[in-house]
Parts: structure tokens; sequence; C-alpha cells
């Protein structure tokens, strides 16, 4: 049908154009029960059943992580679990984001290698917090902008502007700072000034959007991880430091700091950067295998 982007696009608009700033404007107004129920049953089901080819997709990853057909109850279990716990993301983003620190900082019920995160921040070198789509990434940045000191994110741009809009204001209400990238090689210019000046960077280490990404093996696959973040660090002299914002059942913060990751050395950059990708693939698989439910992908990951 002719006219089928056309109405695609108008859904959108509203859909977000309404719904984004309904729900900021809520997120701290209204019970966060209903919040959540509004998410699953408004939100991420109307957008399930419109766009199917989302679900299937989301199937397919699960069925890869799993090793279980994509059409095995526990896959499409799991897949649906997944569109409700991002659609929990974004309430709890745009809660936290309006919140007082002191009020997420009483949510966090654990942090696990802080001694990471503090020896990297005292060693007087930049700090590439690496990250994935998964937990929420971005209360984590915004509770680091608050308690510590300026937070950099790289970010792709979304292709709803709306929701971008509306992400770039709360991450500014946490001290969170966006820097756009895209194919260019010049667009991450002002990451690697923040890093070589011993700043905060942080960046997501899953998802390849640039169509240039290195091939490592992931749950017994290849898949295509972007190289930028390891480059950056590589180049810059900084510490690459693996960090997951995760959520316990009861919806309370689970910060995990990993071991810094090594780029350092005389060598080959790409060599370098390399080795601490294939690292980050095995260090983000574990997490997936605890946390699966958390992990968001909406494509096909493995080609």
């Amino acid at each position: 049908m002719a006219g089928s982007p056309r109405i695609l696009q108008a859904f959108y608009r509203l859909y977000f154009g309404f719904w984004i700033p309904t729900l900021v404007w809520a997120s701290i107004r209204w019970p966060l029960g209903l919040m959540y129920w509004m998410a699953r049953n408004l939100v991420m089901l109307p957008f399930n059943i419109v766009r199917p080819k989302y679900l299937r997709a989301v199937k397919g990853n699960y069925s890869r992580i799993l090793g279980l057909p994509a059409d095995h109850p526990e896959v499409r279990r799991l897949a649906w679990a997944m569109g409700y716990q991002h659609a929990y993301h974004w309430i709890d983003f745009f809660r936290w984001s309006q919140l007082s620190p002191e009020k997420l900082e009483a949510n966090i019920e654990a942090i696990e290698g802080e001694q990471h995160f503090q020896a990297a921040r005292a060693s007087g070198r930049g700090t590439l917090l690496l990250t994935a789509h998964m937990g929420n990434p971005e209360v984590g940045a915004v509770g680091l902008g608050t308690h510590f000191e300026p937070v950099h994110v790289l970010y792709w741009r979304d292709r709803f502007a709306t929701a971008e809009e509306f992400r770039t204001r709360m991450r500014l209400r946490g001290n969170v700072h966006g820097i756009p990238v895209d194919a260019s090689p010049f667009s991450v210019v002002p990451a690697l000034r923040i890093l070589e000046n011993g700043g905060i960077v942080a960046a997501h280490g899953d998802r390849e959007f640039s169509g240039q990404g290195w091939p490592v093996q992931f749950f017994g696959a290849t898949a295509k991880f972007p190289p930028g973040p390891f480059m950056l660090a590589a180049r810059s002299g900084g510490l690459v430091l693996p960090t997951f914002f995760l959520l316990t059942r009861q919806r309370r913060f689970h910060v995990i700091h990993e071991e810094p990751l090594s780029v350092a050395g005389n060598g080959d950059v790409e060599a370098r950067a390399l080795a601490a990708m294939q690292a980050w693939a095995g260090i983000l698989e574990r997490r997936i295998r605890e946390f699966p439910d958390q992990w968001y992908c909406f494509y096909p990951f493995w080609a």
C-alpha cells in the first residue's frame, strides 16, 4: 500500500508526540505502579501489535541466546518481558532524572566493583564508561553526573525527533551532555578531547549503527560490534571501564563496574582495540545470561 509509510509516520508522530510528554509529566506525579501499567499496556502492547517485525527480531535474538527455537514458549515469554522492561526503562529515566539525587541514591541497592571506578578516576586518565542497551544506563549517567562530575554520552541520533528531544532534556537535568556521532571519524573528536583531558565519556558498546563494525564471537556466532569506543580509548590513553546499571526485581538499582579493559601499549592501535572488544563481548555475554530480559535490542543482532 502506497499510503502505509505515511500512515505509520502519522502514527509515530502521535505516539511519541503525545505519550512521551504525558509520561514525563506523570512519572513523578502518578503512582509508579500505574505508570508501569500504562507503559506496558498503552505503549508496548500496541507497539508490538502495530509493528510485529520488531517482536520477531527480538524472538530471533533470544533464540540464539537461549539455544531454543524462536517459537519456544520461553523465547516468546522473554521477548515480551524484554519489551515491558524497555517500557519501564523510559518511565524510570523520566522519573529519576527529575527527582533529587538523594532519592536516587536511596534506591541503589548495591554497587559492585566501586573500587574500579574510584581507581580509574584517581588515575588522572580519561575514563570511558562502556555500557550496553541494558538495564538503565541513562539513570546511571544521571547519577554519576549529579554526584561526581559531568558525563559526556556518545549517541547516535534517534530516528524519532520527539524522543531525542525529551531524552536530551532529561540528560541535562543530571549534568549529562550528549555528543552526537555518525559515520564520520570527525564526529568523535570532542569525545577524544574530553578523554585526553581526563574527563568521563560514556558509550554503548553493543549496537553497531555505522555499518563499519568489527566481527567478534558472541553467543557462539559472529556479530559486529562498534569499534569506536575502543579506538577512542586507545588513541586517547584513557581507561575502558565496563559498567552496568541494572535493576532488581524490586526495581532497585544494582550498579556493576567491571575491571578495566587494557587498551594501553605501543603496538598497533587497531589490534589493541580489537583485543579489548573481544574481552568486552565476553563480559556482555555473561551479563546478558544473568539479566536476559534487560538487554534491549529490537533488531536482528546476528547477520
